[in-house]
């Protein structure tokens, strides 16, 4: 059986162009998920979570399922899961979604990008504690340096400096982080020779499930409004852009990081979230502080570091 990433939480060493690739994908991912801060934030102002996150979910689905179909064709729209598995893949993304966005609604959008670069201690930790595994020589260090860069940033928060306060919804963002690690095992190792496409597109489809499931029981209880009540053609363009971007291709292109780095070396390149979301915010009016820009460089070098130190031990290709 293909189990995708390895027990450990880290593939084998790869050719260097396998490897360019999977950090092409985690930038894609970094600028998607970036952007996906402010403009939640936004959207929050004018939808209800679950409502919203529904609709969402749905729009990613169709548009993975059409790339699918048109790339795999008909066939590969299968399940490939055991019915108890694809729920359960489903509610570890739908859980990954509504919290994390619900830590946004609670957060300014500067403070709760930037408190992701803990996030991959809290991957690490759930890799380890799910799969018992080691991880790569030079993760530590990589680790420490994404660390202090959060330090750094939290600091600037907690003393008030520049814009940035926390808001308390900062470590729901963080917490979601475990169960989107917790997710991203599964999703590696649940499937027999499944494309990380298809894997994609059919976590997204029980997700889907899960929050239209508990999108139409609110609204019908009247604690939630519809989502279809907005009427400002910007709002739903900046919703799209963040279901098929953000929710959709964000989503397949960290499961190829994922599947080729992965889980817990992929977790690091979530630093580059905060650098993207930074500049996003600085569109929607919201400027960082010494702190941030300081705190993200650190925190990004951790990122660098440990890319530099797959690249340096993988051999390239044989002329």
């Amino acid at each position: 059986m293909n189990t995708g990433t390895p027990p450990g939480g880290y593939a084998p060493p790869r050719e260097r162009g396998y490897l360019v690739g999977a950090f092409a994908a985690m930038i894609f991912v970094g600028a998607s998920w970036g952007a996906n801060v402010p403009v939640s934030k936004v959207m929050l102002e004018h939808y209800d979570l679950i409502p919203m996150s529904a609709l969402r979910t749905f729009v990613a689905t169709v548009v993975l399922g059409l790339l699918l179909l048109m790339v795999e064709g008909v066939r590969s729209l299968r399940i490939g899961l055991p019915p108890g598995r694809f729920l359960l893949l489903g509610l570890m993304m739908a859980s990954f979604f509504a919290t994390y966005v619900l830590g946004i609604q609670f957060s300014n959008p500067i403070s709760a990008a930037a408190v992701q670069v803990a996030g991959p201690l809290v991957s690490s930790v759930t890799v380890r504690l799910v799969t018992g595994a080691r991880f790569d020589p030079g993760f530590g260090t990589a680790l420490l340096l994404t660390l202090l860069g959060g330090a750094i940033l939290a600091a600037g928060s907690l003393m008030g400096k520049g814009e940035v306060t926390l808001g308390g919804g900062e470590i729901v963002v963080l917490l979601s982080n475990a169960m989107w690690t917790l997710y991203s095992i599964k999703a590696q190792s649940w499937f027999d020779r499944a494309s990380q496409l298809q894997r994609t597109f059919v976590a997204s489809l029980s997700a889907w499930g899960w929050t239209a499931l508990l999108a139409v029981v609110l609204v019908a209880l009247g604690w939630s409004r519809s989502p279809f009540g907005v009427t400002d053609g910007w709002i739903w363009t900046q919703f799209m852009a963040v279901a098929v971007f953000s929710s959709g291709l964000g989503g397949y292109f960290w499961n190829i990081g994922a599947s080729r780095l992965g889980v817990a070396i992929a977790s690091l390149w979530v630093n580059l979230v905060p650098f993207f979301a930074v500049l996003w915010a600085m569109a929607y009016g919201f400027w960082p502080n010494i702190y941030q820009i300081a705190g993200g460089l650190v925190a990004l070098s951790g990122v660098v570091y440990m890319q530099w130190r797959k690249l340096k031990a993988t051999p390239p290709r044989p002329a």
